[in-house]
């Protein structure tokens, strides 16, 4: 995949993980999926079903993904004193975690696994690290947070949301995919494969090659990063009726474009912008090839 991007953009991408920046922010991070009640859900594991903004400006992010996406935001019930439950009409779809010294804003997703705490042994003779956990952050929800082999941090669950995680088409201004961008994308494949029980599907994709990540139906993407980069990162996107407008907009809200819509990336489909803390996030229109996936 080849991605267009001014110097001074690279700059700013490259600023949004330094190293081990993230052992300080993870340690609060108690992941809530949300304070809906009823039964635990079957999701099937290698689902991402949750998401938490770790930033130490919540009014300057609440703003910016309130008037960009139209989000909500409240308090967050019996969790940490300063954790945000994220809604987009009234369905939760994320958190915000303040951590407790200044770190680089980041997305922190979370992904169904059939054991945590086999899942952070493996990781761990993998030469991954744990952050947090794993821990019953609920009763009937264990958790933990880690970085993965080549640094990307990662969040892990036994389940997913308690109503559910639907398998339809998200709406407008809603998760809908998730990238592994890495900086060396064969260790990557086959640690997530071996970690989470994906298959891979290579597609050649503009310029480079384009994995797909499948267990039954496809659940993320990975491909090897065209920016300089210290460590990999999993990139969370939000389903847009425009990337350009969406892209735009987050520009005059204070965030940086790092990619602009282009013919050569996904049909001009996708952005990928920088939040105003420097969190990255993809700006995906979708559908945006006949049968495709993003």
């Amino acid at each position: 995949m080849r991605f267009a991007s001014t110097s001074h953009n690279r700059e700013r991408w490259e600023l949004v993980l330094p190293p081990r920046m993230w052992v300080a922010a993870l340690v609060v991070v108690i992941l809530t999926f949300a304070t809906t009640s009823g039964a635990a859900s079957k999701v099937v594991p290698g689902t991402f079903v949750w998401h938490d903004l770790v930033t130490d400006n919540p009014a300057a992010a609440k703003k910016f993904y309130s008037e960009l996406f139209g989000w909500t935001f409240e308090p967050g019930k019996g969790v940490e004193p300063d954790y945000t439950i994220i809604r987009q009409h009234g369905v939760p779809v994320g958190g915000i975690v303040v951590p407790k010294q200044q770190t680089s804003p980041q997305w922190l997703s979370y992904v169904v696994v059939a054991d945590v705490d086999r899942a952070v042994d493996a990781l761990r003779q993998a030469g991954g690290q744990v952050y947090r956990g794993p821990i019953n952050a609920r009763p009937d929800l264990r958790v933990a947070a880690v970085a993965d082999p080549q640094g990307a941090p990662i969040g892990l669950a036994s389940r997913g949301p308690s109503d559910g995680v639907s398998e339809a088409l998200p709406d407008v201004n809603r998760w809908l995919w998730m990238d592994y961008v890495a900086k060396d994308e064969a260790p990557a494949l086959q640690f997530y494969t071996q970690a989470l029980g994906y298959q891979s599907q290579a597609e050649a994709r503009d310029t480079a090659t384009y994995y797909r990540l499948t267990n039954g139906r496809p659940r993320a993407g990975l491909f090897k990063t065209p920016w300089p980069r210290e460590t990999s990162i999993w990139l969370p996107y939000i389903r847009v009726a425009d990337p350009d407008a969406s892209a735009k907009r987050a520009q005059e809200l204070g965030g940086l474009i790092v990619q602009a819509p282009a013919p050569r990336v996904r049909n001009g489909s996708l952005a990928i912008v920088l939040d105003p803390g420097g969190a990255p996030i993809g700006l995906q229109k979708y559908p945006f090839q006949a049968g495709g996936t993003p």
